[in-house]
């Protein structure tokens, strides 16, 4: 950019007015790199309308003089293709969908997981590199109640990693709370004794509450919901 005809311009008309360029890019209102970059660097490729403008009134020459002649070309950028699909030939597993219903909310009661309602069919490289997971601990459950509203909605699909059964605090499990088998965010009580485990809903207007830890039976932490838009 040493050569180029504007810029050496700009450079000619700082040094008949004495001014640094660090003290022009600070007098139009820019950082003190502003014209080093452009300058020097070529960034940006072409002074903006204001800016040139402003420059103009410090070195006391027409605006047009610092604009170039012709817009600067725009290298031609690769379009990505969205993927929206795995590719074909991606290998796909299924998830298996339990007939038991985790409750968003108090007082649903539900036995353990033991019949197969559907199979969802996951990209492999999905669930492992994504959600860090082995497809044969995963299975899908249905959300019931408002509880975790706006998170997980009524009718929402739950995949449950069924191997992560000590969830830290702030993840969300799907868990038996000694009343009842729900989905909440688990907060570890910390010196608490005997342990405890408070438990916690997305919707305000469910208030959090605790339940000894030996009483919880965590069933998996939930790594992904799936629901219609």
């Amino acid at each position: 950019m040493e050569h180029d005809p504007l810029r050496q311009k700009i450079r000619d008309l700082l040094w008949q007015r004495g001014l640094t360029m660090k003290e022009a890019s600070a007098a139009i209102g820019r950082s003190p790199s502003y014209l080093h970059q452009f300058i020097t660097r070529g960034t940006p490729k072409a002074l903006g309308h204001a800016d040139a403008g402003n420059l103009a009134k410090l070195l006391g020459c027409k605006a047009s003089e610092l604009r170039l002649s012709e817009p600067p070309r725009r290298r031609p950028q690769k379009r990505r293709r969205r993927r929206t699909a795995p590719p074909p030939g991606a290998p796909l597993v299924a998830i298996p969908e339990m007939a038991v219903e985790a409750a968003a909310g108090p007082g649903a009661l539900n036995e353990e997981f033991v019949d197969e309602k559907a199979r969802w069919y996951l990209p492999e490289g999905m669930i492992r590199h994504e959600g860090d997971a082995d497809p044969g601990t995963l299975r899908v459950l249905r959300a019931r109640g408002d509880s975790m509203e706006p998170l997980i909605s009524d009718g929402d699909r739950l995949v449950v990693d069924l191997a992560r059964r000590t969830p830290g605090t702030g993840e969300m499990a799907v868990l038996w709370d000694g009343s009842g088998l729900v989905v909440k965010r688990v907060e570890v009580m910390p010196h608490a004794e005997p342990p405890e485990l408070r438990l916690h809903s997305a919707n305000p207007e469910y208030e959090p509450y605790s339940c000894l830890a030996q009483e919880a039976h965590i069933v998996g932490k939930v790594v992904w919901t799936m629901r219609k838009c």
